[in-house]
């Protein structure tokens, strides 16, 4: 097993900066694909349930190619859908993992498999584990989520500890943990991987809470936990896996006496590949956010581009908008770049804009731990081909319902340059830019709120690829830059950062 050395431990800034790419010194780096990550974890399982077809996994296509069981009918998620009062069984916990994690499409010819979520480099570098304190039908314990086989192995007849999670949040019956795996995603980004593992999971942790809500089952995120505790929970090794973001489903429930539950013998995990190289600097960047802030001093006022608005603009109402079902979307999803110059119609970004906001910076967010984060996060938007919106930056308020002008010429090309020259972002109609002050949010949350802001911004970049889906659009997640050129070119004030790019409009 090969170990690559880094500096000394790092705060969330240090990281930051240290994984910075500058223009003409990123060091060459061949992939070696004897050493590709395998899809998923293999363990000496207790039992395996087999998850239901049918669900978002392509063993549920006919013959034709087309999805069975689940159809459209689940409705409009990204904020129509109010009613999460279905209770947890095998049948809900099938149709939330198809639908968050599952293969959509395999192409065996060229080892390739295409998943209902995106992922940095389709590395694909998190897990999920299932810790069932009370279903129906599915037996108490804990579970390795193999969404790409389509089964569930037990792994130990106890469930997680409720103490893990804090005595003061209500526990729930059932709770799903995402993890990331460091050399999954450094095979091919190296230091930088912690940055991408991070991004990954905010995509995942919102792709099963719109999943939840699809099926009616209520969903609340948690990036707050005893990380020893949840490691040794697991049976990981922590230079290899961590946790990263939970997600309980269904209603609380109060704990069964942990007397009643079966002796704590965990399954064993498969070895590792041969060949592994482990880099210090991503355990170090893990952590140093171990520590959780106990009152964090939360500034909402903080400011992260360095020039006050020309002017402000209201997003416009799009009115009824027609728009294609979340399932359809979900199964259909695709990293999709080939961006046309068609002019993008004013009802159609605004129905866009409507649908990414809906829900996700308000009261009603369903992350209860990450959310103090977002007063150090801003969004904006290099436009141009845009019916109604002169081609500029515009940053957006909390609830996305203004657009704050803070540049005004035809930016796509230099973002493009920023992007480490890829020429294809410089065609789309709407570049998104999730920017954060890292310095203010390191003050007040200490280095763990490094997870809080770049989950987050995976958060908001899950809810772009589906609403450009549902709307017909093309999308794609951009997690590489020449990050000091972009604070230069987006105006930035000290200590903020571009953290993710998404760039979405008409294809060809």
């Amino acid at each position: 097993m090969g170990q690559a050395i880094s500096d000394p431990p790092v705060s969330a800034v240090r990281y930051h900066e240290h994984t910075s790419h500058v223009r003409h010194r990123i060091s060459p780096h061949s992939l070696d694909f004897s050493r590709y990550p395998a899809p998923f974890k293999t363990y000496e399982y207790q039992d395996r349930i087999s998850l239901k077809q049918g669900n978002g996994t392509c063993q549920g296509r006919n013959k034709d190619g087309a999805f069975n069981d689940l159809d459209a009918t689940v409705g409009q998620v990204l904020g129509g859908q109010t009613s999460c009062d279905e209770s947890v069984d095998l049948e809900t916990v099938s149709r939330i993992l198809g639908l968050s994690y599952g293969v959509t499409l395999a192409d065996r010819s060229r080892g390739l498999m295409f998943r209902s979520v995106p992922s940095a480099g389709g590395l694909y570098p998190c897990q999920m584990y299932l810790s069932v304190r009370k279903i129906d039908d599915i037996e108490t314990g804990l579970y390795y989520c193999d969404t790409v086989q389509g089964f569930l192995g037990r792994i130990n007849p106890r469930p997680l500890d409720t103490e893990i999670f804090f005595p003061y949040q209500d526990p729930a019956g059932v709770c799903l943990v995402i993890t990331g795996i460091f050399y999954h995603s450094a095979w091919k980004y190296r230091e930088r991987a912690f940055r991408y593992l991070l991004l990954d999971a905010g995509h995942l942790a919102e792709a099963v809470v719109q999943a939840a809500r699809a099926v009616g089952v209520r969903a609340r995120i948690k990036y707050d936990f005893n990380d020893p505790c949840l490691i040794q929970g697991l049976n990981l090794n922590d230079s290899l896996e961590v946790p990263l973001a939970c997600v309980s489903l269904g209603p609380g429930i109060a704990p069964g006496p942990e007397s009643d539950l079966k002796p704590f013998h965990p399954a064993k995990s498969g070895p590792e590949p041969a060949g592994t190289v482990i880099y210090d600097i991503l355990k170090e960047a893990y952590q140093a956010g171990i520590s959780i802030a106990q009152s964090p001093a939360v500034d909402w006022d903080t400011q992260v581009f360095n020039r006050k608005p020309d002017r402000m603009q209201p997003v416009p109402d799009p009115g009824p908008f027609e728009t294609l079902s979340f399932f359809y979307a979900v199964t259909h999803r695709r990293s999709r770049r080939n961006f046309s110059s068609l002019n993008l119609t004013e009802p159609m970004w605004a129905a866009f804009l409507n649908r990414v906001f809906t829900r996700i910076f308000s009261g009603l967010d369903p992350d209860e731990t990450g959310a103090s984060a977002t007063g150090f996060l801003e969004m904006a938007m290099i436009s141009q081909n845009m019916e109604g919106l002169t081609p500029g930056l515009y940053s957006f308020s909390w609830d996305g319902a203004t657009l704050a002008c803070r540049q005004t010429r035809v930016l796509a090309g230099d973002l493009a340059r920023v992007c480490l020259d890829q020429a294809w972002i410089s065609r789309a109609a709407m570049n998104f830019l999730i920017v954060a002050d890292l310095a203010a949010m390191e003050s007040a949350l200490g280095a763990r709120g490094y997870r809080y802001v770049m989950m987050h911004a995976g958060r908001v970049g899950q809810r772009l690829y589906m609403a450009a889906q549902e709307l017909g659009l093309g999308c794609c997640g951009i997690g590489a830059m020449y990050d000091k050129e972009a604070v230069a070119l987006l105006g930035l004030n000290p200590g903020s950062v571009l953290l993710y790019a998404v760039s979405a409009g008409p294809v060809k």
